[in-house]
């Protein structure tokens, strides 16, 4: 079965997919939203699950704290109220968070080292990230 990452922001979140086998991760979009309007998160949430057939069993979300200690702090308090909407939804998936701590610098570099221009990171950076976050989920299993 498949797993969906995610990557929540304000305003963006960045969407990934693994293979059937779990092993490698494939960006899928930045998706851009009204600020703070989960609803439209949740309805794209839907479409990829539309276009992965019911393949998906689980949703990684990324759980950012802040990176010295592991508290928590404003983010992490949207993410736990995006997480119970994500339980409210989807009864039928598993939802688990991912320590999302350095993904975005881990991204930002893997793009760096492609040379890509500042612009195209800004763009794509958010998908990289999710696909660092699922990367380190299925690392982890």
């Amino acid at each position: 079965m498949r797993k969906l990452g995610l990557d929540l922001g304000t305003k963006t979140c960045g969407f990934a997919i693994s293979d059937e086998l779990g092993i490698i991760a494939s960006g899928l979009e930045n998706f851009t939203y009204e600020e703070l309007n989960t609803i439209l998160v949740i309805e794209r949430i839907k479409y990829w699950l539309n276009q992965y057939q019911n393949q998906v069993d689980t949703i990684i979300l990324g759980y950012p704290t802040n990176v010295y200690d592991g508290s928590k702090n404003e983010r992490t308090l949207y993410i736990e109220a995006f997480y119970s909407l994500l339980k409210e939804h989807f009864t039928d998936l598993k939802i688990v968070y991912m320590d999302e701590r350095f993904s975005t610098r881990i991204a930002t570099q893997r793009l760096k080292d492609c040379n890509l221009k500042a612009a195209k990171i800004k763009k794509i950076k958010d998908k990289m990230s999710a696909v660092v976050i699922l990367e380190s989920y299925l690392n982890q299993r």
